[in-house]
């Protein structure tokens, strides 16, 4: 059991700890917004960086990079994007056999690409 006198020395340290995920939070939806998608996988990668918080040396720039750039890479263009309800992931967007239309399988709209 913690004494009152180790929550008052800890507590500092754990509202500072906290501050920080506020501000890490933040930064995602920054990184969200600037992509202009939802990173469903984003928190894993926050994860990540978190377990080497104790030796930030040994974060992989890399690889955050890349599972960032893979999540954005499963967005098509904004200008493709579904006209009814804006969703740009490719796994919800289908082509359909006319080699033409789109079927946004979030709202059920079927359209016709700019890019096409």
């Amino acid at each position: 059991m913690i004494t009152t006198k180790q929550a008052k020395t800890v507590l500092p340290a754990m509202r500072a700890a906290v501050a920080a995920l506020h501000e890490v939070w933040a930064k995602c939806r920054e990184v969200e917004r600037a992509i202009g998608h939802d990173l469903d996988g984003l928190e894993g990668v926050i994860q990540d960086m978190a377990a080497g918080l104790d030796d930030p040396e040994s974060i992989d720039v890399a690889y955050v990079r890349d599972a960032i750039n893979a999540q954005a890479d499963e967005l098509v263009d904004e200008a493709d994007a579904c006209p009814r309800c804006g969703e740009r992931s490719v796994d919800s967007l289908v082509w359909q056999d006319d080699g033409e239309t789109v079927h946004c399988t979030n709202c059920g709209t079927r359209y016709t690409p700019p890019s096409k």
